[in-house]
């Protein structure tokens, strides 16, 4: 029998079949760049939030800690007679030493305010006054004759001057120093632009800024001494640019720039980990030593900022 073969359909040739071709994918280093900006940038953000959170949050935790510290040491300085109280001459009588900056020096009880064994340091700085209010060093210690001022924040770190002006003509506010215990009476209020009205010789000049956020002027309370005044002894130092009113302290410029490289060494660093190894066991490494670096970095910021804020 002869087998029949049929035709191919009409305009149509066989032969070899087509090779499928692979059309070529998109290039992955666009993408890996795009994800590292976001990374970095979401790094930047939780940064900034951060510094915010414990500049008006954290900030008062670290205050706290420090007010602990000192009230225990101005404490045991008291009970054996060796708290400062001015300028002193070395044995030689040719050196004047100064009282340290940021050591403790005075005691502030302001019963209506709800203020209650305050330690006041030495300095005016926005370093000094991370730990509490500060004594302007050229003018007398609390109880002193002539005139004391004492700086306070009004927002940060403690915010202890936060109410300040909520006082009332009257209200007492008691100071102890290494001299002993003063009381005060409020008397004036003013402002940087128009200070208190100078009743007395002997008085008490507290100072905070104008507002919770970032304050551009300062607000004042004038108290007069009620008793005797205190032996002062003279010899106070003249203040530096960095110990004004509004202030902030260029000194912390390089510590800043120094812990801001250690934390932009530790963010790389943990990224190339991450890449490397187990990205969350990366991630859980490096997150300590980010979040010391970074208190430091905030640390350092916040004192370039203004000393009442």
């Amino acid at each position: 029998m002869a087998v029949q073969t049929l035709p191919s359909p009409a305009g149509v040739q066989a032969g070899p079949r087509p090779r499928l071709v692979e059309l070529p994918r998109p290039s992955a280093p666009a993408d890996g760049v795009a994800r590292r900006v976001g990374m970095a940038l979401t790094f930047a953000a939780l940064l900034v939030c951060g510094f915010f959170v414990y500049l008006y949050g954290l900030s008062g935790v670290a205050e706290a800690r420090e007010q602990s510290v000192l009230y225990k040491t101005f404490a045991a300085q008291l009970s054996q007679a060796t708290a400062p109280v001015g300028p002193t001459l070395d044995p030689d009588g040719t050196t004047v030493r100064y009282i340290p900056e940021g050591a403790p020096v005075a005691l502030v009880d302001i019963p209506s305010l709800g203020i209650s064994g305050l330690v006041v340091v030495e300095g005016t700085t926005s370093g000094d006054m991370m730990r509490g209010p500060g004594h302007v060093r050229a003018s007398a210690l609390p109880g002193q004759a002539g005139v004391s001022v004492i700086y306070g924040r009004a927002a940060t770190f403690g915010a202890p001057f936060a109410h300040l002006m909520r006082l009332n003509q009257g209200d007492r506010i008691t100071v102890t120093t290494g001299q002993g215990v003063s009381t005060y009476k409020v008397a004036s209020f003013g402002s940087a632009s128009s200070p208190a009205p100078d009743t007395t010789a002997n008085r008490l000049v507290l100072e905070t800024g104008n507002s919770g956020l970032l304050s551009n002027g300062a607000l004042m309370v004038s108290a007069d001494l009620t008793g005797t005044p205190q032996q002062n002894p003279g010899g106070w130092p003249r203040i530096t640019p960095q110990e004004k009113y509004l202030a902030g302290d260029p000194g912390a410029l390089l510590p800043l720039a120094l812990w801001s490289q250690a934390l932009l060494l530790l963010a790389v660093g943990g990224v190339v980990a991450a890449q490397s190894w187990s990205r969350w066991a990366a991630y859980l490494c490096v997150a300590p030593a980010v979040i010391a670096v970074a208190w430091a970095v905030y640390e350092n910021t916040a004192a370039l900022l203004p000393n009442l804020n």
